[in-house]
């Protein structure tokens, strides 16, 4: 079991190609089935980054390969585009 300030602390990296996404900004919630839709990360290499505000995307639960101690790996194949949700 884990809290969600944990995983916030975690860096999203695509196993894909390596590439280090960012980190945990919001979680998406589907209240009627209770579960994690979606993981919304910020892009690390945001101006605002620091400030939690900045480019963003969402990274569907089901992408998600591993939740370890200090990453959470998820396999995107197309490219992430961060100008898909605004923070």
């Amino acid at each position: 079991m884990f809290k969600i300030s944990d995983m916030m602390e975690k860096e999203v990296v695509n196993v894909n190609n390596g590439k280090k996404l960012g980190f945990i900004n919001d979680i998406e919630f589907d209240m009627g089935e209770g579960r994690i839709k979606s993981l919304i990360i910020v892009n690390e290499g945001s101006k605002s980054y620091l400030l939690s505000r900045g480019e963003a995307c969402a990274v569907s639960w089901n992408n998600i390969i591993k939740i370890g101690h200090d990453m959470i790996l998820v396999k995107i194949d197309q490219q992430v585009d961060f100008n898909d949700i605004d923070i």
